[in-house]
């Protein structure tokens, strides 16, 4: 798992995405190349809720340095469905940048550090290099089982991974003027929505209190640890055995 840069003791640099590109989704590239795509790029600072990528905006390639984004899709009534979460050390745009224009959206749920890439650069040099072309069609399939994976949850998850779900979408569809993370729902209607009992709901909500992941008030829920509540979701290759 690749190690999120400390955003609160100094301005992330080069050499500091390089490493922690080095040591995660890149690691099979030469130092050397890793160093060279990062060349002309910038370090960007998000605040919660800054909008990264909107459907059909030219392609880009940004690598998270430090705090969560999520990738959704909206319908024309104003429905969303996040098919994945960005957390550090993971790549955005890698398909956008290769196969054009994503009917996606990028949105950072809390404050966040991305390093943006110079995509002209980055292409040339994986027209040149069949290393990076390999590496990131590899990105792309996995963008893809995200995407699987995300349906099978759908169908797999526990009650607990559903709730911590809904309510992640719920709290970054609508994030609070001051940051703050809220999902304004009631224990029924976050029942209804998960297809369970406003019983287990309850339930569920009192184990993520004692774990200080969420705050509860009636009809509003605050997430107080967005990235470690992520990791609550369903995932085929975490071993979680939650039962409601």
């Amino acid at each position: 798992m690749a190690r999120a840069i400390d955003r609160h003791s100094r301005e992330p640099t080069r050499d500091d995405v390089v490493r922690l590109l080095r040591g995660g989704v890149w690691a099979s590239l030469p130092i050397e190349t890793i160093t060279s795509l990062v060349e002309g790029g910038r370090v960007t600072s998000l605040s919660a809720g800054h909008m990264v990528y909107a459907e059909a905006d030219t392609g880009g390639l940004g690598a998270v340095l430090d705090g969560l984004l999520r990738v959704y899709m909206h319908a024309g009534d104003g429905r969303q469905v996040t098919v994945r979460y960005a957390r550090a050390g993971d790549l955005l745009g890698v398909p956008s940048l290769v196969g054009g224009p994503a009917p996606v959206f990028v949105q950072a749920i809390v404050p966040a550090i991305v390093f943006v890439f110079d995509a002209d650069r980055v292409k040339r040099e994986a027209r040149a290099d069949a290393s990076i072309a390999r590496n990131f069609a590899e990105e792309s399939v996995h963008r893809l089982y995200d995407v699987l994976e995300e349906l099978a949850g759908n169908a797999f998850a526990s009650v607990r991974q559903r709730v911590a779900r809904h309510l992640l979408d719920l709290a970054a569809a609508r994030p609070a003027s001051d940051g703050a993370l809220i999902a304004l729902v009631s224990q029924q209607d976050l029942a209804n929505s998960v297809g369970s009992v406003r019983e287990v709901v309850a339930r569920v909500l009192s184990e993520l209190r004692a774990e200080r992941l969420v705050r509860t008030s009636p009809g509003r829920v605050e997430i107080l640890d967005p990235v470690r509540m992520s990791r609550q979701l369903w995932s085929r290759m975490r071993d979680q055995s939650y039962s409601a």
